[in-house]
Order: C-alpha cells, then sequence, then structure tokens
C-alpha cells in the first residue's frame, strides 16, 4: 500500500496548484484535468504507447478514437488502447473536467 503525505516529493504528486493534478505510480498515472471551453486536441498518439482511460466527470466532450466519434458527458468513460489515435474538442458553455488514466506511465515530472 502506498499513501502519499508528503506534498513536497513531485516525483509522485503533481503540484495541486497545477491544472493538471495527479498521481504517478510505477505502473499507472491518474490526473485531473479541466479543458477549458472550446479547447481542441488534434488527433494524437502518446508516446510511449499507453492505454488512455477517460472519466467525464462534468462538462461535454466530443471525442474521436481512430474512425469513431463520439459525444461524452458526465459519467460516460472512453477507452482508448495504447497506440491508437484520438482527439477531443469540448462542446459548450462549461470547461470539461475529467479523470484521466495512463498505463504504462509516461516519465516522472520533474520537481
Amino acid at each position: 500500500m502506498v499513501k502519499i503525505t508528503d506534498k513536497s516529493n513531485y516525483s509522485r504528486f503533481a503540484r495541486p496548484s497545477s491544472e493538471d493534478e495527479g498521481v504517478w505510480l510505477d505502473h499507472v498515472e491518474v490526473h485531473l484535468v479541466t479543458h477549458p471551453v472550446g479547447q481542441v486536441k488534434p488527433m494524437h498518439t502518446h508516446d510511449p504507447p499507453q492505454d488512455h482511460i477517460i472519466v467525464m466527470r462534468s462538462g461535454r466532450m466530443r471525442w474521436t478514437v481512430e474512425d469513431q466519434t463520439l459525444d461524452a458527458e458526465p459519467g460516460d468513460v472512453i477507452v482508448t488502447p495504447a497506440g491508437t489515435a484520438h482527439s477531443y474538442e469540448v462542446l459548450g458553455d462549461e470547461p470539461a473536467r475529467v479523470v484521466c488514466i495512463d498505463s504504462p506511465t509516461r516519465p516522472k515530472p520533474e520537481s
């Protein structure tokens, strides 16, 4: 079991004041991310390849995974297998808040 209490050790915990706060463990990283109104991320893949899971908490987004597009709202889950191209855009007039789960991890953030 791991309990993170020392917030000065950012090798495992991103700064809470950041737009992207989260926990990096050996095999998984979990981010709490707020995407601003109107944000568009063009088609991309993660490097290194990661399984990418998005849990919608608030707002609305349009996700495209390879050639399939869907609109997502709170409670929806989007799964993108490692190496799969995907894009998104934030819909409506409120930011989209998501939980993003990636595995394996990218290099740990600098402190």
